[in-house]
């Protein structure tokens, strides 16, 4: 049965890598009855970790999603990978979900990938501190690195660990006092009162009932009148400051064990938004004015694809959140993006690999459908009565590129074919071909990303692959002044070909491209001809003289010339204008032009120096240092292209895997010297080849 919007939760798993994301949400759909008994990762049998992939490397590689019913409330859970090459999935649950759980492991504490995704998180959140079985498990520590990375954030426990360690034995409940004890593997939970000598348990729950009373005058005055607060007065005054992003509150248990399960469950129920707490959300309308969604039940359809997945029996499945009105069985919808009508067939729950037909889902659920070949991730589907399209996902952009290539070459054409297919599953990974430098180019998030999938294509399809770092698109242009002229004149019977050009160059404004100037006087050159000069310049451009790049910033006046009243053409002029251009630029000064990219990259203060030391070597020019929430520095600089082809990798050495980065095109930048002595050898091997 269809859930009401107010009795739905939508709830993403994040985290640094290995702090129990998987193992938590094993936990939490045993706890509620969707699984029989919990799966471990290193056994290779959980829901969310169900790949070939997964299994074999003991790690998440794609988001999974479960969902379970707790106190008549639906919870959807995405359970996201935490490793930096596979952010696509983490960005786009977000896109998915009202609320985040922030995993933290107690022994560990606050990581970097967590601190990442924090960053850029714009959901009200909850930590749960996990692991409070680990050797150097500290709950204290963790609570007190929150508070001291996220300074603008107040962070309220409202649950706290009974012991640590190998004396871990359960967890108390704040608002209760109540202790809960796991038992039989976590397959039972003893209930007692809160040990009498608990260290911290009156001032975390003084602090936790404080908090509560500050989003409301009246449960204020009673509170300082010595009046006791209800359960109920509790939860309604600390979900009032979560779902304002005030307050975070702070969690803790063992997932192996399943400690902390059920408070965690009580609490996404209790104070995360439903997504009528949400409210309304952007999008546009089929005219493409601006107008807001709101997430009833009774208005007309409207659905976003978040995720696209290929499973080996299903097929395609696209993955969608309901963002208004009802969706059934068979319903028609529109789709903006394939400008055409269709009708949707089944309806899907999910819970990993396993989909459970649905007759209908409400505004804010979760669901899937099967073999939809024309929806593509980000797609919005609406009532054909009223159609919209929702706001886009802004996802991260690819950092890391190689250009590919078969040995066999027969096997090239169904390799692009597979390739293209991953980029369905993943649009942070990319393929293209790129006609300027004659290579099929992928993308992605790094090297591990990037192993991942053309291991998959090995596996299954026997298909060997060649990677080997891009060619890079240089430049040309000149620096001077020039002029010259050419007469192309051939004669092989009958008619020939005549025509003469005279042309100026000159350097124009950076970024400017190309500047073309008629200046022909007296007919010299007659107006049907115009447009045959132009087009050989274009072509000359796209060559250039010094190693062969194309042709930038370059100003043309075509100011003399001559025409044949019977062996001129157009084609005449052209080749004409061509070569004319080609010795122009000789005389003009031609110089090579680098790409140079800004670099963003995020680390922690310890890894500054070395990354500016390195940015040097790599002939970057540091424009500036600010510090970010959470003890992050971002150094900024300019840096050639040719020099972070496998930054991913020497940044990945520098920081021990911890730094993440960010880059722009920014501008072309002269070389010189040796520099650009190799780039001219290797641009003619390469032509050479070819």
């Amino acid at each position: 049965m269809a859930h009401d919007t107010k009795n739905i939760r939508n709830v993403s798993l994040v985290g640094h890598g290995q702090t129990g994301k998987t193992s938590l949400l094993e936990a939490m759909l045993f706890t509620a009855h969707v699984i029989p008994h919990m799966g471990k990762v290193d056994e290779g049998k959980t829901v969310s970790d169900y790949r070939e992939q997964e299994i074999s490397k003991k790690m998440s590689v794609h988001s999974s999603i479960g969902h379970l019913d707790w106190n008549d409330t639906l919870i959807n859970i995405i359970d996201t990978p935490g490793i930096a090459d596979f952010t696509g999935d983490v960005a786009a649950s977000m896109r998915a979900c009202d609320a985040a759980i922030f995993l933290m492991s107690a022994d560990a504490g606050l990581e970097i990938e967590t601190l990442k995704i924090w960053r850029k998180c714009q959901l009200p959140r909850m930590v749960f501190i996990n692991k409070m079985d680990k050797e150097h498990a500290d709950y204290e520590n963790c609570l007190t690195s929150l508070k001291e990375n996220f300074k603008d954030m107040t962070f309220v426990p409202l649950s706290m660990p009974i012991g640590h360690g190998k004396d871990f034995k359960g967890v108390v409940d704040l608002i209760d006092g109540e202790a809960r004890y796991f038992e039989d593997g976590g397959k039972k939970i003893r209930k007692e009162p809160a040990p009498a000598d608990m260290e911290h348990f009156e001032e975390h729950r003084t602090e936790m009932i404080e908090t509560a009373v500050e989003t409301d005058e009246e449960l204020m005055n009673k509170y300082f009148n010595g009046e006791a607060l209800s359960h109920d007065e509790i939860i309604i005054g600390l979900k009032k400051a979560i779902v304002q992003g005030k307050i975070v509150p702070v969690l803790c248990g063992e997932a192996l064990e399943n400690a902390g399960t059920f408070l965690l469950l009580d609490a996404l129920v209790n104070y995360m938004p439903s997504p009528s707490d949400v409210g309304s959300i952007a999008a546009s309308d089929n005219d493409g004015k601006e107008i807001m969604v709101n997430p009833s039940m009774d208005e007309s359809t409207a659905l976003f694809v978040f995720k696209t997945s290929i499973d080996q029996f299903a097929g395609k499945l696209s993955y969608f959140r309901v963002r208004r009105g009802t969706v059934s069985s068979d319903s028609e919808l529109f789709c903006p993006a394939a400008n055409k009508k269709m009708k949707c067939g089944k309806i899907f729950k999910i819970v990993g690999k396993t989909l459970t037909e649905v007759p209908k889902l409400n505004a804010g659920d979760i669901g899937a459908f099967a073999k939809l070949d024309d929806v593509h991730t980000n797609n919005t589907l609406s009532d054909p009565q009223n159609i919209i399209k929702l706001t886009q996902m802004e996802l991260p952009q690819p950092i890391y590129n190689l250009a590919i290539s078969c040995p066999n070459k027969k096997d090239e054409e169904k390799l692009i074919a597979l390739l293209q297919k991953e980029t369905e599953e993943d649009p942070t990974f990319q393929i293209e071909y790129n006609a300027e430098t004659r290579e099929n180019v992928i993308s992605g998030m790094g090297e591990t990303q990037i192993k991942f999938i053309l291991d998959k294509l090995k596996e299954k399809n026997k298909i060997e692959t060649e990677t080997r770092m891009p060619r890079i698109a240089y430049r040309e242009t000149i620096r001077k002044k020039a002029s010259a002229e050419y007469t192309h004149k051939k004669q092989s019977g009958g008619h020939g070909q005549y025509a003469r050009v005279a042309i100026d160059v000159k350097p124009i404004e950076e970024g400017q491209q190309y500047l073309f100037e008629n200046a022909i006087v007296g007919g010299a050159i007659g107006k049907g001809y115009i447009p045959g000069c132009e087009k050989g310049f274009h072509e000359a451009m796209e060559n250039g003289v010094v190693a062969g790049f194309k042709v930038v910033d370059v100003g043309i006046r075509l100011f003399d010339g001559k025409e044949h009243p019977v062996d001129s053409s157009e084609m005449a002029f052209k080749l004409a204008s061509r070569s004319a251009f080609k010795e122009a630029m000789k005389q003009a000064g031609p110089v090579l032009l680098e790409p140079v990219y800004e670099l963003s990259v995020y680390t922690e203060q310890k890894f500054v120096g070395d990354i500016l030391s390195d940015i040097s070597s790599k002939r970057g020019r540091v424009l500036g240092q600010d510090s970010l929430a959470g003890g992050i520095e971002i150094i900024k600089a300019l840096v050639p292209l040719k020099e972070l082809q496998k930054y991913s990798i020497d940044l990945k050495q520098i920081t021990s895997g911890t730094g993440s980065f960010e880059i722009q095109f920014n501008n072309y930048q002269q070389i010189t010297g040796k520099i650009a002595d190799e780039v001219i050898t290797e641009a003619a091997k390469f032509n050479e080849e070819e």
